[in-house]
């Protein structure tokens, strides 16, 4: 008996530790001009129904006024962003999140496209389905590809990518034993093989429910 009620007290902490949309917006975090990548900063511990960079979602770009949508595959908001050269693009588990800063948030993608000068506009639509057949390398530089194919040349490596200048994500596969810390060191140390040794970023390792399961800074 003391054990199940243990278990449960595990598995609600669990849940409540876990970053929700209606969390993050109670607590006021998400505000106009904040980049991609501090949008994506808060969604690293949610659940990947919530997170808009995450493969399951889907975004439009709106080449006329480089500005793009993106939403998280549970719909409960549409971000739109302003000032986008680069647009978010997913490999199988990861997305890049691209560049551009928040012009505005809204509960429908009506909403978020009606937000937009009324001009024509030209769309190019990225689904879940196309992502997936894209290689993921085909936006980066060729040094950060060949260290991207160095992560994903390690067993268990399911993805990996650069997903901002400052942070390489990795998912993996569960693996009794495995000290993802260290592996994570490791590839900080053999950068400079692929010519980021002047580049600083850290790495964070996920297995595939999202928890990090370890962590390195290339300094």
């Amino acid at each position: 008996m003391k054990f199940k009620v243990f278990v449960a007290i595990i598995f609600s902490f669990l849940l409540s530790s876990c970053t929700t949309t209606e969390k993050i917006l109670s607590d006021n975090k998400i505000y106009e001009d904040m980049s991609k990548s501090e949008l994506r900063d808060l969604f690293i511990y949610s659940t990947a129904g919530d997170d808009p960079f995450f493969p399951d979602g889907g975004s439009e770009f709106f080449a006329d006024h480089s500005v793009e949508i993106i939403w998280p595959s549970s719909k409960k908001l549409f971000y739109v962003f302003k000032n986008v050269s680069e647009q978010r693009s997913c490999g199988v588990m990861l997305c890049k999140v691209g560049n551009g800063t928040l012009k505005s948030w809204h509960n429908s993608l009506n909403e978020a496209r009606a937000s937009l000068p009324k001009t024509k506009k030209t769309t190019s639509k990225i689904t879940n389905s196309e992502t997936k057949t894209k290689n993921k390398s085909l936006t980066s530089p060729t040094n950060e590809k060949a260290f991207v194919d160095a992560a994903l040349s390690i067993d268990a490596v399911l993805d990996a990518s650069f997903v901002s200048s400052s942070s390489f994500f990795m998912v993996v596969d569960y693996v009794a034993g495995m000290d993802w810390n260290k592996v994570a060191e490791y590839m900080c140390g053999g950068r400079s093989k692929y010519g980021l040794g002047s580049k600083y970023f850290g790495i964070t390792v996920f297995n595939t429910n999202k928890s990090k399961v370890g962590k390195a800074y290339c300094k």
